[in-house]
């Protein structure tokens, strides 16, 4: 329980979502096991010390906006649609064969009491997420529900496999129940083997821009570009002055102001200079993407070198 408390304390920097939800289970079960809470306490106590460094560190003074993770949020993602419906079209057969194995009972139960009482926790990483907001995009509170989801399904495997273990007609029921949960999942597997709805992320000439990049720029330069998902910089492991604002957002990180000085800098406003001095710019970017994202004053990096080119992609230096 030491060595899991130290894996679990490292995980706020990893993914925060999961520290929640492995504190939030691991505390249930070990109210559920007081005559052992010696080993639980060994548990908590080491996770927690480990963690909160790690929590004051990733909060205190950046740009996180706390305020923007909790919230009241009832049913999820939702919207103005029936809660019971939402999760019967996005989950199909999954709640009602997961509540059949849950009160299940031949002879005995299904699903024994020690097992019942070590599944109920995770119930609270369904329950809480229909309930309230933990993220600013209120779609990845399904970081939480997926805890859920993890614990439930092989509850409701072990339903099909005693189904399995009737008749012809309940080996009939459990392999169409099995075709049905697992249809979607298929759906989406067959669509990327036969490369169905493809994207492009970069083309050749970006691609052999970032190859350039990484040649002629040392290793922890800081790079201006577009603030865009899929610019050739991300290829070369260079710092970014800032990426996709749609991805900063979901992190609770104000990235108004940045994004305001980066346009003002491409429109080559008076103090252009000065802001790229500021924010420490080694290179910049122009190309399509920049092209097409905000006004560009060709002008006014006309005075930098430029020291790579590759057909509509150009990287200039600024510092001498």
């Amino acid at each position: 329980m030491l060595a899991a408390g130290a894996v679990a304390g490292m995980l706020p920097l990893i993914h925060a979502h999961s520290f929640m939800a492995v504190m939030l289970v691991g505390t249930c079960l070990a109210l559920f096991n007081l005559r052992r809470w010696r080993i639980w306490l060994v548990f908590l106590v080491t996770a927690t010390l480990i963690a909160l460094p790690q929590l004051l560190w990733s909060t205190h003074g950046s740009a996180v906006n706390m305020r923007s993770f909790i919230a009241w949020k009832y049913g999820w993602d939702s919207g103005d649609e029936n809660f019971f419906w939402f999760w019967l079209k996005n989950t199909g057969l999954f709640i009602p064969l997961l509540i059949a194995a849950l009160l299940w009972k031949g002879e005995k139960y299904l699903v024994p009491r020690r097992l019942l009482f070590f599944y109920l926790p995770f119930t609270l990483c369904f329950i809480i997420p229909n309930l309230v907001k933990l993220a600013p995009w209120v779609w990845d509170n399904v970081k939480v529900l997926f805890y859920w989801w993890i614990a439930s399904a092989p509850l409701v495997a072990l339903l099909l496999a005693r189904l399995w273990e009737g008749s012809i007609g309940s080996r009939v029921l459990a392999g169409t129940f099995f075709v049905i949960l697992t249809l979607a999942g298929g759906l989406d597997v067959f669509a990327l083997l036969t490369r169905q709805g493809e994207y492009g992320e970069f083309d050749r000439d970006g691609v052999n821009f970032a190859e350039m990049i990484k040649q002629q720029t040392p290793p922890r330069a800081t790079i201006l570009h577009a603030p865009v998902h899929n610019t050739p910089v991300f290829l070369t492991g260079r710092r970014s002055l800032m990426g996709y604002p749609g991805h900063i957002w979901t992190h609770g990180l104000d990235y108004g102001p940045r994004e305001r000085d980066i346009k003002k800098i491409y429109a080559g406003e008076p103090d252009a200079a000065y802001l790229l001095e500021k924010y420490g710019v080694d290179y910049v970017v122009v190309d399509p993407q920049e092209l097409s994202e905000m006004k560009v004053n060709a002008a006014f990096f006309s005075r930098y070198r430029e020291v790579v080119s590759i057909g509509e992609y150009h990287l200039y230096k600024i510092k001498p």
